[in-house]
């Protein structure tokens, strides 16, 4: 990044601290700071991720937060985060763990949030499986087993539904923003395609590359790639990361795959190693029928062993898979695995026993066990088959002790390894495109991959006029400026879209780039460690310490409190030029089962002082000035528009509803919200209750108590209402703690950070 880009960028974020909160008392967090947190910003794929990390530190300061971020690079983060010895699963950062983790997920093909938050199967968590949140919720992961297990939609529609209203109020994970990202590719290059959803080349740029079906007019038989990421795996079982598959994903195939013609999701799966597969026994059996005629780069036939050998890969932890817990859900957690000549291994010692059996050498039986509810896994269409192109050659990798796979070259391209007197200098797959001697170079940051004439759909694409492409190159380049100049003078010819290059569009001529717009190419999000003792358990929280049978409670205000110091419109409107939207739960809009009612909380450092005093803590900027607020319904769920309702107080709750005084009667609004605001001016304890007699009959709703010592407010919310309370009323209440105090010489402490 030019000097200049490095104070431009300064000056924006400045700017924007300086707009997002009045001048506040400076706080000093590290001596009067209420707890520690660590943000995690990995990598040099998305700076901007950084930017954003730093405003969310900066607004926890201001709650008397000692936050600070680290930039770490991914190995570093996969060591904490993602792939951790046992003995730092769970801890904090200090502790060689993690608080809080910035990261982005692409949105993948279909709607499957089982992957990163099912708790259910200790598998699930990192660092076998992709929930590194670590979070297990009984009720979370019933839904979940609901949604994966159900073949009807409005059954999964509506385990979805519940469960994204689950994930809002308990947060495992902030989500900051669904981004939508333009992309930059030369004018030359065609034949991108437009899915029904996403736009022009969402499925090139957010699903899996596919430089086989790429044109160019202007006679040039290369692509070059441009990525601002670093490799970190190339064998399918371990890598899991967008960097690996624009690298892999040429180079292997899967048991079907992601066919950009795709029109619905009936249709998220076209043939590709498998030509057929049909479900019998209500899905507790299923037959794959293997494509003949296909072989690995090396000229060894394709067979059904290599798809159970796979398999057996993706599920065994000892390979360094991520995708045990996933695939283990479906197949089972005790299985044998069968290959064509007889000999079975068995994987796993749980209760779920499964079967997956090539009964030749072109076809498997795979035999599930049940998952919940008396059902198998119901959902191999439209998500497993297309999950990622993953099939292995059995050939190889047998020869191989797992131990081994993550340091050969087949993983890390560079190198090389004889197996029965052939020499490997990289991956070897059954895709378009094959890795050669020298393929990989690490100085210059260059993979070079060669067009696989004997692909065993060459014949079909060629006669489409498509296979065009004979040396697909993937360079990495992480700064814009300068992927940008390369691109312009022709060096490379596609741009990835974690560039962030939203504010560079205008810098973009028509002659040397043309502008993509993406729509849903995945989330942004502050991840937690649910394992935390202030925000994942609350064990460390005043509220748990007190009473640990709230302690979970008090994780979870202080969750929602980080939610509340997220900074999201502004985020995407300075950092991101607009593109985006602000997130608020796992799931985008562009995906199925997307619940549209469920909207970002909005930036209010008030209302996260207010959370913070729930768990017990009392954080600087408090006053005396108490905001609530809510929405009158009816029975039926429908709004009580236009209705007078009071705000009642008493000091005495054993007494209640007697000792009852009206502070100030308002009119609900048209769609039934009301609010007052209230200043308690002496000491005590006061109980407030929304009094509503439009029914005729006397109908009190407790809301909130707050206790105020001297001059400072201690709310004690009760989460069920006194003995006796009329339930007629369907409301939702927050108290709000207002007044925020400024901080001086921002400009001075954001210098500091950068």
């Amino acid at each position: 990044m030019s000097i200049d880009r490095k104070i431009l960028t300064t000056i924006l974020i400045v700017a924007l601290a300086t707009s997002l909160m009045a001048p506040l008392a400076t706080v000093n967090a590290q001596s009067n700071s209420l707890f520690k947190v660590t943000i995690i910003a990995p990598g040099n794929a998305n700076l901007l991720r950084r930017e954003w990390s730093q405003l969310f530190a900066s607004n926890l300061q201001q709650l008397g937060i000692d936050a600070k971020v680290v930039y770490l690079g991914w190995t570093n983060v996969n060591e904490r985060v993602m792939y951790p010895n046992p003995e730092f699963v769970g801890k904090t950062f200090d502790q060689g763990g993690y608080d809080v983790l910035a990261l982005g997920w692409t949105s993948g093909l279909a709607t499957e949030p089982r992957q990163n938050f099912y708790g259910g199967d200790p598998a699930f968590f990192a660092p076998s499986g992709q929930n590194y949140y670590l979070w297990d919720n009984v009720q979370s992961n019933t839904l979940l087993d609901t949604f994966i297990t159900s073949t009807n939609n409005t059954e999964k529609q509506d385990a979805l539904t519940q469960w994204q209203q689950l994930y809002y109020n308990e947060i495992p994970a902030s989500m900051i923003v669904y981004q939508q990202a333009p992309v930059v590719v030369s004018p030359h290059i065609g034949n991108l395609y437009t899915p029904p959803t996403g736009g022009e080349g969402w499925l090139y740029f957010n699903a899996q590359p596919y430089p086989q079906l790429l044109k160019r007019d202007d006679g040039k038989t290369q692509i070059v790639y441009c990525s601002t990421g670093e490799i970190d795996a190339l064998n399918p079982p371990e890598a899991n990361g967008w960097y690996d598959t624009i690298v892999n994903a040429p180079i292997f195939d899967g048991l079907a795959e992601a066919w950009p013609t795709l029109n619905g999701l009936s249709d998220l799966e076209t043939p590709a190693l498998l030509t057929s597969w049909a479900p019998s026994n209500n899905g507790t059996t299923w037959t794959f029928n293997c494509r003949q005629g296909v072989t690995w780069h090396d000229g060894v036939p394709f067979t059904a062993d290599d798809v159970v050998f796979s398999l057996w890969a993706l599920m065994n932890e000892k390979t360094g898979t991520q995708f045990a817990g996933y695939y283990q859900g479906v197949y089972g957690d005790n299985v044998k695995f069968t290959y064509s000549n007889g000999t079975s291994v068995n994987l796993g010692t749980g209760n779920r026993v499964g079967n997956i059996t090539a009964t030749d050498k072109n076809t498997i039986v795979a035999n599930l066990p049940v998952l919940a509810g008396g059902k198998p896994y119901g959902y191999f269409e439209p998500y497993l088959l297309g999950f990622a192109n993953n099939i292995i050659p059995m050939h190889i990798f047998e020869q191989i002790a797992p131990v081994d796979w993550s340091t050969s070259c087949f993983n890390t391209g560079q190198g090389s390894m004889t197996i029965k007197g052939t020499t490997y200098y990289g991956p070897v797959g059954t895709g378009p495109y094959m890795w050669q001697k020298d393929s990989y170079d690490v100085t210059g940051q260059v993979v070079h991959l060669v067009r696989n004439d004997h692909y065993w759909n060459a014949t079909a694409l060629k006669s489409a006029g498509l296979f065009q492409t004979k040396d697909y190159y993937i360079r990495f380049i992480a700064d814009k400026t300068a992927a940008l100049a390369a691109l312009k003078n022709g060096e490379v010819d596609m741009l990835d879209y974690n560039y962030q290059m939203q504010t560079d569009i205008p810098s973009v001529d028509a002659s040397w780039g043309k502008v993509i717009n993406l729509q849903g190419v995945g989330r942004q999000e502050f991840g937690y460690n649910m394992r935390h003792p202030v925000f994942g358990t609350g064990t460390a929280t005043p509220l748990g310490q007190s009473d640990p049978s709230r302690a979970a409670e008090a994780a979870r205000d202080i969750r929602i409190a980080f939610d509340y110091a997220i900074p999201r419109t502004q985020i995407i409107s300075n950092l991101l030029g607009g593109f985006g939207t602000p997130g608020a739960t796992a799931m985008l809009p562009t995906q199925p089962y997307y619940d549209s009612a469920i909207t970002a909380r909005p930036y209010d450092l008030a209302q996260a002082r207010h959370y913070l005093q729930l768990a017990g803590y009392t954080p600087p900027g408090a006053s005396n000035v108490v905001n609530l607020s809510g929405t009158l319904k009816y029975e039926n769920g429908t709004v009580k528009d236009t209705y007078a309702v009071d705000l009642q107080v008493t000091t005495d709750n054993a007494t209640y509803p007697t000792s009852l005084q009206e502070i100030s009667q308002i009119t609900t609004a048209t769609d039934g919200t009301w609010s007052f605001s209230v200043t308690p001016s002496a000491p005590g304890t006061y109980y407030y209750y929304l009094f509503d007699n439009s029914t005729g009959t006397p109908a009190y709703t407790y809301l909130q108590s707050f206790t105020i010592n001297a001059a400072t407010p201690t709310p004690e919310p009760t989460s069920t209402p006194p003995p006796g309370t009329d339930y007629t009323l369907v409301y939702v209440a927050v108290a709000v703690i207002v007044v925020i105090i400024v901080i001086a010489a921002i400009a001075l402490a954001m210098r500091r950070k950068k």
